[in-house]
């Protein structure tokens, strides 16, 4: 008898310790993968939907990584991600993926004159964000907080966008 008691008191013990539901109704627990957006993206292993690519992409393998300038001195360092219309020659279209933003910033293409020593080359006016060029390297600007980009390919990202 006191084997049986000690088994039922046992199981009433664990069954009170299932949290509420979790028992009666397994869809209730989250599946891996079943955060897709509205464009199919799962953004549980990384993608985002890029508009000027038109699928879903890891900004931080498809972009243009941007450090903050000057880097901050604690804490986590946030990048900005310039993200480029595919395309052979020239780019067409650009976006900015910026932390804290929930959308990318649409960037358009600004043609300045020659000789300029620190010409614009995207900007979008709106959103306060413009990139430029001085030299040889990339800084961006959005809404007064300053980005740069310390890459050997600096020269072969001016060229396509000129």
């Amino acid at each position: 008898m006191k084997k049986i008691s000690g088994a039922l008191a046992l199981t009433a013990l664990l069954a009170a310790c299932t949290p509420q539901g979790q028992a009666t109704n397994p869809a209730a627990v989250p599946q891996a993968g079943a955060d897709r957006d509205a464009h199919g993206c799962i953004a549980s292993a990384g993608y985002t939907w890029s508009v000027v690519r038109g699928e879903c992409i890891r900004i931080f393998e498809a972009g243009l990584a941007f450090e903050p300038d000057p880097a901050p001195a604690q804490g986590a360092v946030l990048s900005a991600y310039l993200v480029l219309a595919p395309a052979e020659g020239a780019v067409k279209a650009a976006e900015l993926f910026v932390p804290g933003r929930d959308a990318s910033v649409p960037l358009a293409l600004v043609h300045t004159p020659e000789g300029d020593i620190r010409p614009t080359l995207l900007e979008n006016k709106a959103e306060g964000v413009s990139l430029f060029s001085y030299k040889d390297e990339f800084f961006l600007d959005v809404g007064g907080h300053r980005y740069r980009r310390n890459s050997p390919d600096n020269h072969s990202l001016l060229e396509r966008l000129r």
